[in-house]
């Protein structure tokens, strides 16, 4: 008889899957399919991702950046050249 259960957890290692509860209902060899999970909708990346994961998509999001672009002078920035007409 073949019996399937879906247990959520985290892969650590390339062999390790730390689960986030425990299964108690089999015994035995089981077989384990590995497949990455969306990012759960509704909630921001800040509140859901480890501090890794955070900083592999921030420095994915820094490499974003066309780096031809040039860096506006210091002058150009002054805030009576952002409000020119306020002046």
């Amino acid at each position: 008889m073949k019996v399937a259960f879906v247990v959520l957890g985290r892969l650590t290692a390339s062999n390790h899957i730390e689960l986030e509860e425990p299964v108690q209902d089999i015994e035995g060899p089981v077989e384990v399919t590995v497949r990455p999970l969306g990012p759960p909708k509704g909630e921001p990346l800040y509140e859901r991702a480890s501090a890794t994961e955070w900083r592999t998509a921030f420095h994915a999001w820094i490499e974003s950046h066309d780096r031809t672009v040039p860096i506006p002078s210091a002058e150009s920035l002054r805030r009576e050249r952002i409000y020119e007409d306020r002046v």
